[in-house]
């Protein structure tokens, strides 16, 4: 595992070690990683958003992600592909273009490598936040949805509601995660 976030780390260790093997850790982020091996299998789950603020900077992440495996190796990444509702409902983009399966899985087409894409459905339930009036779970949503720490203003709390309610099918949202398989 590699983390920039010691308590991170020490946290994902700790919570992960139930059901899984955890082997080597290291506190370091993806860019400066150095590996003195390679890798069979390389997984992330919704990391795919921090790794670059740029395109450029997201095309080397991914390339070194590919020079971390392991001849015959596989690389797994579960994210979000566009037309998910958590894209839908966002009032502010949060994240580039560049960090959606779609782009991903195009990349890694252009470079000649294999790759493989599984849909799962992830439905979140909103009903509550469509029934009950109250505005502290739809302001935390917002929190969630947008990565950010403050509570959005009335005016916006409203606007995230109503897109809420426009994506919204029987009181569920669909994030359609993606796992996109990528090997030689």
């Amino acid at each position: 595992m590699v983390e920039p976030n010691e308590s991170a780390l020490n946290s994902a260790k700790k919570f992960l070690s139930f059901e899984n093997k955890i082997g080597e850790s290291f506190v370091d982020t993806l860019t400066n990683f150095k590996a003195n091996k390679k890798y069979d299998t390389i997984f992330t789950s919704h990391t795919n958003y921090y790794w670059a603020s740029d395109e450029q900077g997201y095309k080397r992440q991914l390339d070194k992600l590919i020079s971390l495996l392991d001849k015959g190796g596989r690389l797994i990444i579960l994210t979000l592909p566009k037309e998910s509702d958590h894209y839908n409902i966002m009032l502010h983009q949060v994240y580039p273009t560049f960090n959606y399966s779609e782009y991903i899985t195009n990349y890694y087409k252009s470079k000649g490598f294999k790759v493989k894409i599984i849909r799962f459905k992830m439905r979140m339930f909103v009903g509550d936040m469509l029934s009950n009036g109250k505005f502290y779970e739809i302001n935390n949503f917002y929190k969630f949805i947008h990565n950010v720490d403050s509570f959005p203003s009335k005016n916006e709390s409203l606007q995230f509601l109503q897109k809420i309610k426009k994506h919204q099918k029987e009181g569920y949202l669909d994030f359609k995660d993606e796992l996109i398989i990528v090997s030689n």
